[in-house]
């Protein structure tokens, strides 16, 4: 009797515990061609870093916030590839190459368009993440801030590589 209770409670405690942390890495974000154009040709390629630095952030916030262990190696690797990220407001090539622009009264809806994609250990392919988001209403802009846009859309594609990392886990 007391060792079916015993199996029975061993039983509820491995069945009550919280499922492992996923393992994830997260790559630096690349650029579709067509983009990486633009970026040459009107943003300027110093905002590289700074759209990097913003994807990178915005996954490693997201993923914590499902418990995600975030290292070098090991576990599911996130790829995120920006096909598209607008601005709210000039970039300093655009202001150098436009002299018309003012930094602080030009402005415009901005948005971003990424393309996500999870890979196993193996380096299969789990799954992929496409999302695009562009502000449709220029009356938030005026107040915006450089990037404030993409940011925006940013943070959300994060949240859905976050929900499907802990999907995974689940």
């Amino acid at each position: 009797m007391w060792s079916k209770l015993l199996v029975s409670a061993a039983a509820l405690v491995a069945f009550a515990a919280p499922a492992a942390a996923e393992t994830v890495s997260i790559r630096p974000a690349s650029y579709a061609p067509e983009y990486l154009e633009k970026l040459e040709d009107t943003y300027g390629l110093r905002e590289s870093a700074a759209i990097n630095t913003m994807v990178t952030s915005a996954l490693r916030a997201a993923l914590e916030n499902v418990d995600a262990t975030i290292a070098e190696t090991g576990g599911v690797t996130i790829e995120t590839t920006v096909i598209d990220a607008k601005p709210n407001k000039p970039t300093f090539q655009q202001l150098i190459d436009e002299p018309g622009l003012d930094y602080a009264r030009s402005f415009g809806v901005g948005g971003a368009t990424l393309h996500g994609v999870l890979r196993g250990p193996d380096g299969a392919v789990l799954q992929e993440i496409d999302y695009r988001w562009y502000e449709t209403d220029i009356s938030w802009a005026a107040s915006a801030g450089q990037w404030s846009d993409a940011r925006r859309a940013i943070r959300r594609y994060a949240d859905r590589v976050a929900a499907a990392v802990a999907a995974r886990g689940s």
